[in-house]
């Protein structure tokens, strides 16, 4: 399979699965409102969000670091895989004592909340090992199974969510269990890495004779942007509280999963696009899919928020439209992350993994500065002009930085051009095609 069928089949695969994310976020997320209110609804964010930063700590930045070189030398996986796995898990367990100690202030000293937190937390260890294997795959350019993980993971919160609702089951405690165990059994998906690879390593192949130590070396250059990353996508949800209160952050939330629709589906690109460039680096083409990526979250983040007073209120109920304001604000924040974003995968798959991650904390930076400032005074506005803000700082660094490094101009990241434009509406119709095709070999079926 040639290189450019590959980038295609990734960005495709990735692409419906980053969809799905946030189209199933949108369908649980009134479940979620009407079962819970908003209250609950914050609740619910507090106990997850020790759960998330735990797997972007204590990952090491293992996962990129296997995507980047098992894409070079397959025959490693499962050697590499078992040694990742040791050393993420005795790092997720010195999180988990970590978290024991913090637990009482990030709860408010709710007493059932700890409880939830660190049952949660817990479920961060085997979400560590699927962390690892999704690295891996990504590697292997196994992306049918990156997307089946994606799908199975998905399916799982919808229904778990849904049949508890109909039922008159789903509480804060259910609803915390359903979201962190699923993400666990969906790392089934990846059974086919414990096989033997049978392709061959690429003629540019990079030797590894202490494949640990390169490894580590790697992951510990991303290890502090991942880090940074994640705190900087749930610090909001971590402050809210505390510096406003649960409403808010029930409000915050909602607005989040609306926001998250135009930025999960960038996300899942990138990924697809630093498997693909750690084997076969492209400048052109990076810059290309920036510029497309962001003129597609801008014409997505756009309907959205047109269209937004108009059902907000119907899916999440009436309370909830106070969350407007700042889901406004955030889906102008996911459409100015997006070339950073897509641009940063070029320091690390350009090798230069280092960069990335000091532009990642000066996003953090930027971020907790702007959210000490703004939520005690604006609450869910103030934390979602944070993100806006730190968002901003992220794409103007990235993509300073990669243009540099790549060679590329940096208007060639940002500004789209006619042919981008003609090549979306071309890859939409592709999509549509293929699609009726299967429904009318189906039918005949």
């Amino acid at each position: 399979m040639s290189d450019s069928s590959i980038f295609r089949r990734a960005v495709l695969l990735s692409s419906v699965t980053s969809f799905l994310v946030p189209l199933v976020g949108l369908m649980t997320a009134p479940i979620l409102a009407h079962a819970l209110g908003v209250e609950g609804r914050g609740e619910m964010a507090a106990a997850v969000a020790p759960y998330s930063l735990i797997v972007a700590v204590a990952t090491l930045g293992l996962p990129q670091a296997l995507t980047f070189y098992l894409a070079k030398n397959p025959e490693l996986t499962r050697r590499v895989l078992l040694s990742t796995t040791a050393v993420t898990l005795t790092l997720g367990a010195g999180c988990l004592a970590a978290m024991a100690w913090l637990v009482t202030p990030l709860s408010g000293g709710n007493s059932e909340l700890a409880m939830l937190i660190m049952l949660a937390s817990a479920c961060a260890l085997p979400a560590l090992v699927v962390n690892l294997m999704r690295g891996a795959a990504a590697g292997r350019q196994m992306w049918g199974s990156v997307a089946s993980e994606g799908v199975l993971n998905s399916s799982l919160r919808l229904i778990g969510l849904g049949g508890l609702a109909l039922a008159g089951l789903l509480d804060v405690r259910l609803a915390v269990l359903v979201t962190v165990v699923g993400p666990a059994i969906a790392g089934i998906a990846y059974w086919k890495l414990l096989r033997r690879p049978t392709e061959a390593a690429p003629s540019d192949a990079v030797p590894m004779s202490r494949p640990n130590r390169v490894l580590l070396g790697y992951g510990a250059r991303t290890w502090l942007g991942s880090v940074a990353s994640m705190l900087t996508a749930r610090l909001s949800q971590l402050l809210v509280t505390p510096l406003s209160d649960v409403g808010q952050l029930g409000l915050f939330v909602v607005a989040v999963t609306i926001a998250d629709v135009p930025f999960l589906v960038t996300a899942g690109i990138r990924d697809a696009v630093f498997g693909v460039s750690s084997q076969t680096a492209d400048p052109q083409r990076l810059a290309a899919t920036s510029r497309v990526v962001t003129l597609a979250g801008l014409l997505g983040a756009g309907a959205i928020a047109a269209t937004l007073p108009f059902w907000i209120r119907t899916v999440f109920g009436e309370e909830f439209g106070a969350a407007i304001p700042a889901a406004l604000i955030l889906l102008a924040a996911a459409v100015a992350n997006m070339p950073g974003l897509i641009a940063g995968v070029g320091l690390g798959a350009w090798g230069r993994p280092g960069l990335r991650s000091w532009v990642l904390v000066a996003t953090l930076v930027t971020n907790l500065i702007a959210l000490l400032t703004l939520v005690p005074v604006a609450g869910a506005v103030g934390a979602a002009l944070a993100g806006l803000l730190s968002g901003t700082v992220m794409s103007v660094l990235a993509v300073a930085l990669t243009a540099r490094v790549v060679g590329v101009p940096v208007h060639a990241f940002v500004f789209p051009r006619t042919a981008d434009l003609r090549l979306l509406v071309a890859e939409v119709r592709r999509a549509l095609g293929k699609l009726r095709r299967r429904r009318t070999t189906r039918s005949h079926s």
